[in-house]
């Protein structure tokens, strides 16, 4: 009797679990800091785990990469085992770039992608291994909904920056909107590579950024860097093939939601979710897109597919 109940039991869980499909994510990971948070995120059971970007710390002022490959090294120790049973996906942003707000003039970008590659063991056969650039997508089908996952380098083909003439209270460097309409943040190879994948109907889509892409009113890096880039972004998920649009971000050390309501009254939400491990109690920013406060405490963020309920919830969870 015990045995019949205790395999009705492992029964009904497995029902349940198939019923539901779990993705985790989150960025800014230090290899050189502790990671209690996959402690919290364990309990989540996740299918799954998405890196965001700013997955090691291994950047330097003068753009060497001598310190990039130790920093993987320690990263590859403190990561929980648990994780390598799980789907893992990742891109980067600029402290796994090789420089800080780093972008296409990076001279060492070929490079430090192949250490990212092999880090993440993308398989041979993988278009990354053989063109420019980290942006791939990845299909997934789940109680006959399809799910997209586009994940956009931002780093590999994006022109400079306009600097402000003053740092932020951090030292580190703002700047200011550029409306030059021939700055690119993704390069016109990816550009074209995204309009055709934006062509794909799909029940749900999910594009992931490295760096924000809503948020307006501060002078950190984000999509709002180039207007002319977000703009032709906007219109572009505006026309696309998808009534339901996610983005997700990283980079910030805050976590927070946004919104835009588009001029056909579609609706962009976007979920920032930084940092895992490197927290900065900043004072609250100017924010006109953003729905409620921003979370500057350790945090990361889930994605619930609940195939009974036909449901699909994006959120945001500390520590606890």
């Amino acid at each position: 009797t015990r045995l019949y109940q205790f395999l009705i039991i492992i029964f009904i869980a497995n029902t349940a679990s198939a019923e539901k499909y779990i993705i985790g994510f989150g960025s800014c990971l230090d290899q050189d800091a502790p990671q209690p948070i996959w402690d919290s995120i364990k309990k989540e059971s996740i299918n799954s785990f998405i890196f965001l970007g700013d997955n090691v710390y291994g950047d330097m002022p003068s753009g060497d990469l001598k310190n990039m490959q130790s920093a993987y090294n320690k990263q590859k120790m403190m990561i929980p085992d648990w994780l390598n049973n799980i789907e893992i996906e990742a891109v980067w942003d600029d402290h796994d770039y090789g420089i800080n707000d780093g972008g296409g003039s990076y001279k060492n970008k070929f490079e430090s992608e192949k250490i990212f590659l092999d880090f993440w063991n993308i398989p041979s056969n993988d278009p990354r291994r053989t063109r420019s650039g980290l942006y791939h997508d990845v299909l997934k089908d789940f109680k006959g909904n399809t799910i997209q996952f586009i994940f956009l380098d931002t780093r590999t083909f994006r022109d400079g920056l306009k600097p402000t003439d003053k740092k932020g209270s951090t030292g580190k460097e703002r700047y200011l909107p550029n409306e030059d309409s021939s700055l690119t943040i993704l390069g016109s190879e990816q550009w074209r590579w995204l309009r055709k994948k934006m062509e794909n109907p799909v029940d749900y889509r999910v594009i992931i950024s490295s760096i924000q892409f809503l948020p307006i009113g501060h002078g950190w890096e984000s999509w709002y860097n180039l207007p002319f880039e977000r703009n032709r972004m906007i219109e572009l998920i505006d026309n696309s093939n998808s009534e339901n649009t996610i983005i997700l971000s990283g980079d910030r050390h805050r976590g927070g939601l946004y919104q835009l309501k588009t001029k056909q009254g579609n609706l962009i939400s976007e979920m920032t979710s930084s940092s895992l491990n490197v927290s900065y109690p900043n004072s609250e920013e100017a924010g006109p897109l953003r729905i409620g406060d921003t979370f500057t405490e350790e945090n990361y963020g889930a994605i619930y597919l609940d195939g009974v309920k036909n449901t699909f919830s994006v959120v945001l969870k500390n520590m606890d």
